[in-house]
């Protein structure tokens, strides 16, 4: 198999911070908590696939079919994801949408191969693509609570490095369990954890400050991955007269199937 491009910057990041890479101190197995009754997490297996509808969180628009799969588990749980870019336009888009959809920024989805997650330990991310870039962290950050517990809450101040910039900029994240719910997505109705994330970081764009990232998502033990994920965040420019913050791309992903 020929080594992509995207590959090779994955690579490259990965082992920029090989040799800073430390664990934090005695960190339980995310989803292994010892409060009673709490609900077990699937454990992670080779071909385990998980098929999501991705959209425009401001327009609605189906951007993209994303498929991820675990690829491979052992010292690391590594997540493959495949893109199957959706043609298909909002079932109730706004007036104008199609007119001005050509001028609005977004990011593109590649169809065909996306950069892999890595996890380590299973339950902890390590290099995240869900951004729009390759991220690795110095520090492994939780992808759900620990203990699957309302009330549960938990704060990491790490840095992260992407191919582009290698730097180590700060990145600095807040993890609130709120409650479980039913929620309806097209794989069925699932009992799910939702929780939130806030997340406040130093961008790879030097022209912007105070830049913050909310999300909600909602997890399912049983899946062993979220159902659903909904992702904003905010930007202020630098000496910009503008003091109103500008958006990022915002996105919600929606669990279609699962195996």
């Amino acid at each position: 198999m020929a080594v992509t491009r995207r590959f090779f910057l994955l690579s490259s990041a990965v082992l920029s911070v090989g040799c800073s890479m430390r664990r934090p101190e005695a960190v339980q197995p995310v989803g292994t908590a010892a409060a009673a009754g709490s609900p077990v997490v699937r454990p992670p297996a080779v071909g385990q696939s998980w098929r999501y509808t991705k959209r425009d969180i401001f327009t609605h628009t189906i951007v993209d079919d994303q498929i991820d799969r675990v690829a491979a588990v052992g010292s690391t749980i590594d997540i493959d994801s495949r893109s199957e870019t959706s043609k298909q336009a909002s079932a109730d888009p706004k007036w104008g949408a199609a007119w001005l959809r050509k001028y609005i920024p977004r990011r593109e989805v590649p169809e065909g191969p996306l950069p892999s997650e890595i996890q380590s330990p299973w339950g902890q991310v390590l290099v995240d693509p869900h951004w729009g870039q390759v991220q690795v962290y110095e520090v492994p950050i939780p992808l759900w609570p620990a203990q699957l517990t309302p009330g549960w809450k938990a704060h990491v101040n790490t840095k992260y490095k992407t191919p582009s910039n290698q730097d180590g900029l700060p990145w600095d994240q807040t993890m609130a369990a709120h409650g479980w719910e039913t929620i309806s997505v097209a794989a069925g109705n699932f009992r799910a954890l939702r929780y939130t994330n806030i997340i406040n970081f130093k961008s790879t764009d030097f022209s912007r400050e105070n830049s913050q990232r909310k999300e909600t998502l909602w997890f399912a033990p049983e899946v062993g991955r979220w159902v659903a994920r909904e992702s904003t965040g905010i930007y202020y420019i630098e000496d910009s007269s503008v003091d109103t913050p500008y958006d990022e791309p915002g996105f919600r992903w929606e669990l279609i199937e699962w195996t």
